[in-house]
């Protein structure tokens, strides 16, 4: 049985390792090689993508889209909506979620991965449907998180209900790096058994160091597909390398059809963007138990450190993380995703500098309390909840129900808009972040040109006056300019 491999260098790696700042200029020149390499699908975008482009790149996410399909067209390009929030940080209504959907199949999208933090199935129903009317491969996710009520008969019951919407695979992802190989035997095959023929996909993150041997085990198993990134930007917070689960699957007895050499390629490619540009390369990191606790995914660790420092307080990092642990149980042993994994770990520093637990709570833990947000794993400790809550009562329903339709009154009021793409980003993003984004945006049409490393060196070198005479080498093939 053949192993297949979702790549994700373009997309998880880079917000794991390099806080998403992978460029448009940075894919293009490697893209015709990554679709030729034999991969199922190429990850490409979400909410966080799509934050970063608009808010700190200048690109316009929707014409990275249209570009990498024009340079990726071969390979299905996929891309992510989580929940009621779709690619941002609010809730949104339905017709934005659609609308959102129908947009990314427009400009090239072949691929829909649809997850939600509460791994609330409701919050997914439109989603799936609406990816599978605009003829997407739609894959479902669900969160793994270690606790007393994520067990393999609650991810059994969840695969089941996924299934029931008509998605085409099922994910199991691990953000945090907390799935063991221990685990591993025992939740596989009871999804397998959940499952049936429809595909399995193991996404898991490296915080632990345990990600690799989880593959491997889960490979024995007969996982269907797995998600990787190349190995310069794979390992620490991102995922295992794609090469080191292709050398050893076939050993397993798995199939493997990726191109050996254009894998080596794209390493070499990668290895010498990150070198150019100052990033990190991937490095495993040391097993650390605390991971266990609070559960916090690698890019969110980052950030949180960012965030301390500025304040003054990065020694009491340790203490924040013990809240982190602290307040997941109180709240019902939420899995630790966006955006759930942002607003406990906002909760946790507020407790901390303040000194005082839940003397102030953000509006968004308020929400998730009262199932705004879906429906829980397990019940608020009842303290924490008079405490955060007050005699609010809790929401029933499908908590979309709630969001009245938006678009119709946005394009009354504020339009007209130029196109479905240009509303969606007004919807996404406040007046002064979208004026910001135009004043500094970029043109990526003009990074077509540059579809090979050659192409982006001589690009280079047009650029240097100071360099009079250049000679490249290699093989039988001789290049002098001067």
């Amino acid at each position: 049985m053949k192993l297949k491999f979702i790549d994700e260098t373009l997309r998880d790696a880079h917000q794991s390792l390099w806080a998403t700042r992978m460029t448009t200029k940075m894919m293009a020149p490697i893209a015709r090689t990554m679709d030729e390499t034999g991969y199922f699908m190429i990850n490409l975008a979400g909410g966080a993508v799509f934050d970063t482009c608009v808010k700190y790149l200048g690109e316009d996410p929707w014409e990275r889209l249209r570009l990498m399909r024009r340079l990726i067209p071969k390979t299905p390009l996929c891309f992510i909506v989580r929940g009621l929030t779709a690619i941002g940080w609010k809730l949104v209504p339905d017709d934005v979620v659609e609308l959102t959907i129908r947009t990314a199949a427009k400009n090239g999208v072949r691929g829909l991965m649809v997850f939600d933090g509460l791994n609330d199935i409701r919050n997914m129903e439109l989603s799936v449907r609406v990816g599978k009317d605009a003829g997407l491969y739609v894959i479902g996710w669900l969160v793994y998180a270690q606790s007393p009520v994520h067990t393999d008969e609650y991810y059994k019951q969840k695969a089941q209900q996924l299934i029931r919407l008509g998605v085409d695979a099922v994910m199991l992802e691990d953000a945090s790096g907390v799935l063991t190989p221990e685990r591993t035997r025992t939740l596989v095959p009871a999804l397998q058994k959940a499952m049936g023929k429809v595909p399995l996909i193991l996404h898991c993150h490296c915080l632990t160091g345990l990600a690799p041997v989880c593959y491997l085990e889960a490979i024995k198993l007969g996982v269907d597909m797995v998600a990787t990134a190349i190995s310069p930007l794979a390992q620490g917070e991102s995922l295992p390398p794609t090469e080191f689960i292709a050398r050893y699957a076939p050993k397993m007895g798995r199939a493997v059809e990726l191109d050996d050499k254009l894998l080596k390629e794209t390493a070499a490619y990668f290895t010498w963007v990150s070198k150019r540009e100052g990033k990190p390369l991937g490095q495993i990191l040391e097993y650390d138990p605390r991971q266990y606790q609070h559960q916090i995914p690698g890019g969110m660790i980052s950030n949180l450190v960012s965030q301390l420092t500025e304040a003054g307080i990065q020694d009491r990092l340790p203490e924040v993380l013990d809240e982190v642990a602290r307040i997941r149980q109180e709240l019902g042993y939420p899995v630790m995703v966006t955006p759930l994994s942002q607003y406990v770990g906002v909760q946790a520093t507020l407790n901390v500098i303040e000194g005082e637990r839940y003397r102030t709570v953000p509006d968004e833990i308020r929400k998730y309390a009262l199932g705004y947000y879906g429906e829980l794993a397990a019940p608020i400790d009842p303290n924490v909840l008079d405490r955060i809550a007050g005699n609010a009562q809790p929401v029933s329903g499908r908590p979309a129900e709630l969001l009245e339709p938006v678009l119709d009154k946005i394009r009354a009021t504020q339009g007209p808009f130029a196109s479905d793409e240009e509303l969606l980003l007004y919807v996404y993003y406040s007046p002064q972040t979208l004026k910001n984004f135009y004043a500094s945006r970029n043109d990526c049409s003009r990074y077509l040109s540059a579809t090979t490393p050659l192409t982006v060196l001589l690009k280079e070198l047009a650029g240097r006056r100071e360099i009079k005479y250049f000679q490249l080498q290699k093989g039988k093939l001789q290049l002098t300019l001067s």
